[in-house]
């Protein structure tokens, strides 16, 4: 049956409408503030159109840009020293010095350095391209040109969308100056080749030949046409933003033929939130999660399966409340369909199968991968208080692959269990053995419930003693369990009781109900 994927019906469009089967796919950033997790939908979106189209047989080069070069408008609020930063408003984001403390060399290459490394762990692999190189190197001189040249029709075009029509004084680019560094210039001239004359917010005139000089960064709605043309770009996708009337996209499918280039095609994608938020996902509003946060609490499949399992024009609230549990439950549902685990539809087969390998890291293992329960990790990570050797040592693993991936989601528990998880999920067991009232019934009962630890027992087998011991001893399993959850942990209820206490260890659970 063919898939009805959406990365593979754009491959598939892709291949047909341009009747070749070498592409370039494309997104990028201004690395300005935190690069979060609604800012890699982009970087993903394309990863998996780039895997569709490999998979149709095409030659793929994905390429990420970091768009260093644009002006440093905005301080985040997150942000560390925000009066050096202040100081250098209006400069290129590449020459914005590093405020981390970090050997990085700018403030930008800190925040790049951070997204480069971490996109490694959800296996994706792009050619990154730094702007902030490109135009001082003057990799850019022709386009520039082209772009002056057209620049009445490069206004014609953006007046579509405008009130209030752009003046003949208009020029598609901007000029940093010389010696402030700051794009605070007007430029007043064009000689119609590579001169361009500025004056400086001191009133100063300047020349710039933009074939020696590379002070210069054409305008956001014709800097990302020009490129397009420049890298040959296929495919690119776009926020919700760069999608309405006159946006970015809109005017740039337009602007694109005057660089002789025709728009790539495109895909918009919605915003995602956490759960729980409020408001949409920001970078200057200093309410970001990076991908590297998130991946605390997510393993790397699940970060992928987050944006795989639905349509770019969905928008995505993930969860980092209780949700989390059905959120790694909804990914093994589509890890068991994958593997044939589970009986469904044929439609429903492909459409899983092409969702599972879009998630996974790399290739589809031989195997399916053991499918711990993030509601057990928690459980196992608050007896053991966050000590992997003993939790993985109780689980008693054979295959690498098993202990991997427990290892990888017994961490996300443990960190979850730390920042997110409600009381409801927080425990530790006692040391020593509290002091609550208890009617005779449950005292004996309690006492049979220990002569009982001392045998063996499976943990079905042990669920059985809970029935026998609860109708010999006349009790309600209320007034059975209650106080038993209170003897361990403080609390009123806990996780199944069966394997609770196999899990603790039956000695010491023997030594906490002796009463």
């Amino acid at each position: 049956m063919k898939s009805q994927y959406w990365a593979d019906q754009i491959a598939e469009n892709l291949i047909k409408s341009r009747k070749r089967k070498s592409f370039t796919v494309a997104s990028g950033i201004t690395p300005s503030g935190t690069i979060h997790f609604g800012n890699f939908r982009e970087i993903i979106t394309t990863d998996i159109v780039a895997r569709a189209l490999k998979d149709a047989g095409a030659k793929v080069r994905f390429i990420y840009s970091w768009d260093d070069y644009d002006r440093f408008r905005k301080v985040p609020a997150n942000m560390p020293k925000k009066n050096i930063l202040k100081k250098n408003l209006g400069k290129p984001v590449i020459q914005v010095p590093n405020v981390f403390g970090t050997k990085h060399k700018s403030y930008a290459q800190y925040l790049e350095s951070e997204l480069e490394n971490t996109v490694k762990i959800v296996g994706i692999y792009p050619e990154f391209i730094n702007q902030g190189i490109q135009y001082p190197k003057l990799i850019y001189s022709e386009g520039i040109k082209t772009a002056f040249q057209n620049r009445k029709k490069i206004a014609e075009i953006l007046n579509k969308y405008r009130k209030v029509p752009l003046g003949e004084d208009w020029y598609p680019a901007s000029i940093y100056d010389s010696e402030s560094g700051k794009d605070d210039t007007k430029i007043i001239d064009y000689d119609g080749n590579y001169i361009i004359t500025y004056k400086t917010n001191k009133g100063k005139t300047k020349t710039l030949d933009f074939r020696k000089d590379g002070n210069i960064k054409l305008r956001w709605k014709a800097d990302w046409p020009m490129r397009w043309a420049h890298e040959r770009v296929d495919f690119e996708p776009g926020g919700k933003d760069h999608s309405t009337y006159g946006s970015s996209y809109t005017v740039g499918k337009d602007i694109v033929k005057v660089f002789d280039w025709v728009a790539p095609d495109y895909v918009m994608y919605d915003f995602i939130n956490m759960k729980g938020g409020t408001g949409k996902m920001s970078s200057s509003a200093g309410n970001a999660q990076s991908l590297g946060d998130v991946l605390k609490f997510y393993i790397p499949e699940l970060a992928r399966y987050t944006f795989a399992g639905r349509t770019p024009k969905t928008e995505i609230f993930y969860p980092m409340d209780e949700g989390i549990i059905k959120h790694y439950e909804d990914f093994y549902y589509t890890e068991r369909v994958a593997f044939e685990n589970e009986e469904v539809s044929k439609k429903e087969q492909v459409q899983q199968e092409r969702v599972y390998r879009m998630s996974i890291v790399d290739k589809v293992p031989k195997t399916m991968p053991i499918q711990p329960s993030f509601k057990h990790c928690v459980e196992l990570m608050n007896i053991y208080q966050g000590d992997m050797g003993t939790a993985l040592k109780h689980l008693n693993l054979k295959r690498k692959i098993d202990k991997d991936r427990y290892t990888q989601v017994l961490t996300c528990a443990w960190n979850w269990i730390n920042e997110f998880a409600t009381e409801r999920y927080v425990f530790k067991i006692n040391d020593k053995t509290p002091r609550i009232k208890l009617t005779d019934k449950q005292k004996s009962a309690i006492s049979a419930l220990t002569k009982t630890l001392s045998k063996n027992l499976t943990e079905k087998q042990l669920f059985k003693e809970f029935g026998r011991i609860t109708k010999e001893n006349e009790i309600g399993a209320k007034d059975f369990f209650q106080p038993i959850y209170k003897i361990l942990i403080n609390k009123s209820a806990g996780p199944r009781l069966a394997p609770f206490i196999l899990a603790i260890g039956r000695t010491k659970v023997k030594k906490l109900l002796t009463i």
